[in-house]
């Protein structure tokens, strides 16, 4: 069975400036969403990185839901207009993963509160594949597990000394708020896929292993 998982992004309009998207527009989003499984979704999940609105969904290979996302956009722009809040002129992001499910098919989504996120960073030449491991501006999308880099592999990545110093900070979703000009905060969010439904998410940097991290991060460009 073959199955398609594509992921948008883009800022819709934050609550104080880029700092976060107000609750109003996930549950808007959500609820549009899900009004199409069981028709061209599969299934669907709403998230959200700084003021960017993250929209997941799974459907079959040949249909397209991108009359639907931009739909989805579109409205939460309008909640956002009408409360007046500030949405910051970024190109939307895009992850697009068409894939044979395995018996059991782990993937990660890495959401940056920045579109300067150096993934080049994160990504292992030759290891990292076009075909399980995709990054679009504030999104990076990849296959875990098998054959690929196991979930604990690809999440030590973002604990690089290296990576770190470049102001790159692994932090829970609750904490992904963009308040910092030099740190760049990148959530974690594991899924489980099975017959074009998902499971899920965990949040995989809400743990105190990655506290040191998230000082380096922090502490590196501070003044």
């Amino acid at each position: 069975m073959h199955t398609t998982v594509s992921v948008f992004a883009k800022p819709v309009g934050g609550v104080c400036g880029t700092t976060r998207v107000f609750p109003d527009i996930l549950q808007t989003a959500a609820k549009m969403l899900k009004k199409a499984e069981g028709g061209i979704l599969t299934d669907s999940f709403v998230t959200h990185t700084a003021d960017r609105l993250v929209l997941v969904a799974v459907h079959d290979p040949d249909v397209l839901p991108d009359t639907l996302i931009a739909a989805v956009f579109s409205a939460a722009e309008e909640l956002a207009q009408k409360r007046h809040l500030f949405c910051d002129a970024a190109p939307v992001s895009v992850c697009r993963m068409t894939i044979p499910e395995r018996a059991n098919e782990p993937f990660l989504l890495f959401l940056a509160g920045s579109d300067v996120m150096p993934w080049g960073e994160v990504l292992t030449p030759g290891r990292d594949s076009d075909d399980a491991c995709i990054a679009d501006g504030v999104l990076l999308l990849a296959r875990a597990e098998g054959e690929f880099p196991s979930v604990a592999a690809f999440c030590e990545r973002f604990a690089r000394r290296g990576v770190n110093q470049q102001g790159v900070c692994p932090v829970s979703l609750c904490d992904s708020s963009n308040v910092r000009t030099t740190v760049i905060p990148v959530v974690g969010l594991g899924f489980s896929l099975c017959d074009g439904r998902l499971s899920g998410p965990v949040d995989l940097f809400d743990t105190p292993l990655f506290d040191a991290p998230r000082f380096r991060a922090s502490d590196q460009h501070a003044e």
